[in-house]
């Protein structure tokens, strides 16, 4: 009867929080695979395992900028892995966090304003990663900042700075600010806090969502060690099998 639940609210808001607690991590990632197994067909892989920030560094930033995991392949060249769903948790025996997970619904976000026809968007996307996309043109463009997707997409003279210009720059790292980021989209008429759901994990609960479906991000600073990710997706996807995924973002603009 919980696992109905659960796949209930999973195809209904993109995403499930399961309160627990569950004590041990192997707790939650089984948990996460009964979720994501029940969703999809065939099984995913685990191609991601993740902790945020790493145990033996620094405290994270006092935010993180909407990305989705992996990046969505925007104009892809080659056999690439592509995140399906991300499953987050923070162990029961953690302090309580300050921080909390942003979920962004793309196609409520996207929606809500007028864009280009897909084969419009579709070749924005490539002009857009021939200038900012990866160093190495042969992985083709696959994106994974919504601002940049949205920038892509609106076509014109992009403001933020291209990877291959600014050979130090790591992407992430577009906006200084939490309101920095909310001003860009803003002023490209996308109200991001208008359709924004925020999540305060409580320790050993479990957060597993859409990636494709929900950009995420994160306010207030996390300590060292104190996230677990864990991201479920296609390993390897031929390019064809990338096309049709990508099929789902550009549903998310239309009307």
């Amino acid at each position: 009867m919980r696992a109905g639940r659960d796949l209930g609210a999973l195809r209904r808001r993109r995403f499930v929080r399961i309160c627990g607690p569950l004590e041990r991590l192997d707790d939650a990632w089984m948990t996460a695979r009964a979720i994501v197994d029940a969703a999809v067909e065939p099984s995913l892989a685990v191609i991601g395992d993740f902790v945020v920030p790493p145990a033996e560094g620094p405290p994270s930033r006092d935010f993180q900028t909407l990305h989705l995991d992996f990046g969505v392949p925007l104009a892809p060249a080659r056999p690439m892995d592509v995140a399906r769903f991300t499953a987050l948790y923070i162990s029961a025996d953690t302090p309580r966090s300050v921080a909390v997970t942003r979920l962004v619904p793309l196609r409520s976000l996207l929606s809500a304003r007028t864009w280009p026809c897909p084969d419009d968007l579709v070749r924005r996307f490539a002009e857009y990663g021939n200038s900012h996309g990866a160093r190495d043109d042969a992985a083709g463009y696959v994106e994974g900042s919504l601002a940049r997707i949205a920038e892509a997409a609106l076509g014109g003279t992009p403001v933020l700075p291209s990877v291959k210009t600014h050979l130090g720059f790591r992407c992430g790292m577009e906006f200084a600010s939490l309101a920095e980021e909310l001003t860009f989209f803003a002023r490209r008429d996308l109200r991001v806090d208008a359709v924004t759901t925020e999540v305060r994990l409580e320790p050993g609960e479990l957060l597993v969502f859409d990636n494709l479906a929900l950009a995420h991000g994160r306010r207030g600073v996390r300590r060292p060690g104190e996230l677990h990710q864990r991201v479920f997706g296609h390993r390897a996807l031929p390019v064809m099998q990338q096309l049709a995924l990508r099929e789902r973002l550009l549903a998310a603009f239309a009307p």
